[in-house]
């Protein structure tokens, strides 16, 4: 019984693919890491209300957004509710991350008035 199964593997197709010869393609239906555009962002913060897990996080008076990562669930809500279309849901492939912290994204500065 072993004998057979030995045999069998040694002259079958191995069960797992090289990574970087052969990517494997993203499945139907799969939603992808959530992206933002902050040059076409105007931080209405529908996004962040409309997001289950509060990965996000608009401050409308600072036009500042913050992301966390691991508490997204990448539902695509936020792109969803997102009016300008600035969240996205991107298939391309994430690098897992190994540090804890938010994502940043900050807007055009305020325009100052001349006394």
């Amino acid at each position: 019984m072993m004998l057979s199964s030995v045999v069998r593997n040694l002259f079958s197709k191995p069960a797992t693919r090289p990574f970087p010869v052969s990517a494997r393609t993203a499945p139907d239906g799969y939603r992808g890491a959530v992206a933002f555009e902050e040059d076409v962002c105007i931080y209405c913060g529908a996004c962040a209300t409309r997001c289950p897990a509060n990965a996000i996080c608009v401050d409308r008076v600072a036009k500042s957004l913050d992301f966390d990562p691991f508490k997204c669930v990448q539902c695509g809500a936020c792109a969803e509710a997102c009016k300008k279309g600035c969240v996205q849901l991107q298939i391309d492939y994430q690098h897992p991350v190994t540090v804890h912290g938010t994502v940043t994204f900050h807007g055009a500065p305020k325009p100052t008035e001349a006394p």
